[in-house]
C-alpha cells in the first residue's frame, strides 16, 4: 500500500481571494507529481476541486453534477510533436474513462491530508 502524505502550500496567493475564492494547492511529499487545487469561498466552502495524478485529472465543481476526467495533453506521446505545441507546455483534454476515477479514488482514499481538507475531499470524490 503506497504512503500519499500532502501538505498545504501557503503563499501570499493562497490567501488572496479573487472573485470570491481563494486557492489552495495540497501537495504529496512522497509524489510530488500529485496534487490538490481546492477554490474555497469566504466561508471556506469547497466551490472546485481538482485532482492531478500521472498527467491524469478529476475534478469536481459545486455548481455541476457529478465528476469529469481529463487527461493532459503529456499522456499523449504524439502530441509533443505537433507543429503550435511548445514542449512544456500541459493542455487538459476530457475523457471519459473509468479507470481514470478509479485510480483517483484509490490514491485518496489512502491518503492523509492537512487538517478539515481531509473530510471536505475525500466526501466528494467518495460520491463516485
Amino acid at each position: 500500500m503506497e504512503n500519499y502524505v500532502f501538505y498545504e502550500i501557503k503563499s501570499k496567493k493562497s490567501r488572496m481571494f479573487v472573485n470570491g475564492v481563494r486557492q489552495v494547492s495540497l501537495v504529496c511529499s512522497t509524489h510530488p507529481d500529485i496534487n490538490f487545487f481546492l477554490w474555497l469561498d469566504e466561508n471556506q466552502t469547497l466551490k472546485h476541486l481538482q485532482f492531478i495524478f500521472n498527467e491524469q485529472i478529476i475534478e469536481w465543481f459545486a455548481d455541476k453534477e457529478g465528476i469529469s476526467t481529463s487527461q493532459t495533453n503529456r499522456r499523449f506521446p504524439s502530441s509533443t510533436s505537433k507543429p503550435g505545441i511548445m514542449k512544456g507546455v500541459r493542455t487538459i483534454h476530457a475523457v471519459e474513462d473509468g479507470s481514470i476515477l478509479k485510480e483517483g479514488v484509490e490514491i485518496v482514499q489512502q491518503a492523509t491530508l492537512p487538517g478539515s481538507y481531509d473530510s471536505m475531499i475525500k466526501s466528494k470524490l467518495s460520491q463516485a
